[in-house]
């Protein structure tokens, strides 16, 4: 039986187009993916994010024992900020991509996905020393992302931290509506945002306050993934899952191989050798849009890879996609094709992120 998150009936009552997505019931859009996509861009949407998982991990052990399961440094990271990373098997396999909050010197957030939340929670219960409490606050916190250049207008006037002061990748303790809130300037939409983590039944009331703001509309799932794949943040069970490594997933950079964590020493060996494949962006010029699982042929119609995310790119005005394609095809500016049902679709391996202007670093009046 699927998952409803606390804003279930909001959703329905706001006409949101329902779908089942990992086991949670979500809104893949309402006014339509092009329209929502496109204000997030230019002005401000809320995402319900609720179905994710929130892990509290205390103790005065917490940072040494995050620091050796998480390719994160929790030990390097100072309170009040966050940091992307990524949860690993001993093969060097992804469990999940993560994102770590810091919010006190023995006190940390890890923000999972929705897919793998419980085998992630049981990854680190089984690995970590007792003296590290774990608390699955997924059932009593919810979460909220509110992203858009307009974000920082619209949320300011309902949160009491100098939210001014809040630069990328960092987090606050804030009241948010006069509740006990958590708030990041973090996000997954490339622009300028913030996620807001508070108490379950909480959630309902910002939520509400929030859309009665007039510059902000509800987004769903559907201008999330093509908000996220101009970005080209990748998608966990999708672009990156625990067959892949953080090298062929061209997320290397969130991987420092001088440190020991839970699948170093096979990184090293991976590294050593070299990838046989890696995760690249395609751009076509063309609306005709790509589906996860197509071929990518070389010039010379050799099957070279699969795609693994496509979408067509409002704010581009073409069809992009990403997948895995042999090592040595891997060139930013080559000529490939996707074996689509249509015919051969023509793209272009290019630079990540293929959307340029998001806004996600714009330092915000007063920092």
């Amino acid at each position: 039986m699927p998952k409803r998150t606390v804003l279930f009936d909001r959703h329905e009552r706001l006409g949101g187009r329902i779908v089942d997505f990992h086991g949670w019931l979500l809104p893949v859009q309402y006014e339509g993916i092009l329209a929502e996509h496109a204000h997030c861009r230019q002005s401000v949407v809320v995402f319900d994010t609720c179905h994710m998982g929130q892990i509290a991990i205390r103790g005065s052990d917490a940072a040494g024992e995050l620091s050796r399961l998480l390719t994160q440094d929790a030990a390097a990271l100072p309170v009040g900020r966050a940091r992307y990373g990524l949860l690993l098997n001993e093969r060097g396999g992804i469990l999940d991509d993560t994102i770590l909050l810091r919010l006190a010197d023995d006190e940390f957030l890890l923000v999972v996905n929705a897919g793998p939340r419980d085998s992630d929670f049981d990854w680190l219960a089984w690995h970590m020393s007792r003296s590290v409490t774990l608390e699955d606050r997924s059932q009593s916190w919810g979460k909220l992302d509110v992203q858009g250049p307009g974000s920082f207008a619209a949320l300011r006037p309902l949160v009491d931290a100098h939210l001014e002061k809040l630069a990328y990748f960092h987090v606050v303790r804030a009241q948010c509506c006069g509740r006990q809130a958590i708030v990041s300037r973090t996000g997954y939409t490339g622009e300028l945002g913030y996620e807001i983590f508070l108490p379950m039944e909480d959630v309902p009331a910002v939520f509400d306050e929030l859309l009665s703001r007039e510059a902000v509309r509800p987004a769903g799932l559907g201008a999330r993934d093509s908000l996220r794949l101009e970005m080209c943040y990748p998608l966990y069970g999708q672009d990156i899952d625990e067959e892949t490594t953080p090298l062929e997933a061209d997320l290397g950079r969130f991987v420092d191989l001088r440190r020991e964590f839970m699948g170093a020493a096979a990184l090293r060996a991976v590294a050593a050798v070299g990838v046989r494949r890696r995760l690249v962006a395609f751009r076509a010029e063309t609306r005709r849009r790509a589906e996860s699982g197509m071929e990518i042929a070389a010039p010379d119609g050799r099957i070279v890879g699969a795609v693994t995310s496509a979408a067509f790119a409002p704010s581009l005005g073409v069809s992009i996609a990403m997948g895995y394609v042999e090592a040595a095809c891997a060139h930013s500016g080559a000529a490939m094709s996707i074996r689509h049902a249509r015919g051969e679709l023509p793209v272009v391996q290019a630079d990540k992120p293929l959307y340029k202007q998001g806004a996600c670093r714009t330092i915000v009046p007063g920092l």
